[in-house]
C-alpha cells in the first residue's frame, strides 16, 4: 500500500490506530450493449484492517397472524364442525370421478357431461364412460 498515490491515511479513534485507509483512483470502463463504451474515473478507498460492527440483539418478534396470502398460494380448507350422519355413499368410479356428479341422497353417480353439450361440439355422449366421443360411422 505505501508508495500507492494518496496513501497512507491513518484514522484515528479513542486514541488507537483503527487502520490505515488508501484512496485509489481506478479506471472504469461504463458499457451499453449496442449503444456505447465510456471511461471514467472513480476513487476507492482500500483498508489495511477489517472493522467488525457489534451484532444486533435478535429477539424473535412475536408473529402476527398474516391475513393476506402470496401469489399462488392455496387457502387452507376449513374442517367442518360437525358431521353428516347421513348414509354415507360410495364415491362413484375411481378413475375418472371428476366427470361424475353423485346425488347425495340416492347415491346415484350421473354423468355431468349432457347429450346436449356434446351435440353441440358434434360429438356424441358414451353413458359408460361419461366422454363425448366422435360419433361412429
Amino acid at each position: 500500500m505505501a508508495g500507492a498515490p494518496g496513501c497512507p491515511i491513518r484514522v484515528w479513534l479513542a486514541g488507537s490506530l483503527t487502520s490505515v485507509i488508501c484512496s485509489l483512483p481506478l479506471q472504469i470502463m461504463r458499457i451499453k450493449p449496442h449503444q456505447s463504451q465510456h471511461i471514467g474515473e472513480m476513487s476507492f478507498l482500500q483498508h489495511s484492517r477489517c472493522e467488525c460492527r457489534p451484532k444486533k440483539d435478535r429477539t424473535k418478534p412475536e408473529k402476527k397472524s398474516v391475513r393476506g396470502r402470496g401469489k399462488g398460494q392455496k387457502r387452507k380448507r376449513k374442517k367442518s364442525r360437525f358431521k353428516s350422519w347421513s348414509v354415507h355413499c360410495e364415491p362413484c368410479s375411481e378413475r375418472r370421478k371428476h366427470l361424475f356428479v353423485q346425488d347425495p341422497q340416492t347415491c346415484k353417480c350421473s354423468c355431468k357431461n349432457t347429450d346436449s353439450r356434446c351435440k353441440a361440439r358434434q360429438l356424441e355422449l358414451n353413458e359408460r364412460t361419461c366422454r363425448c366421443d366422435k360419433p361412429r360411422r
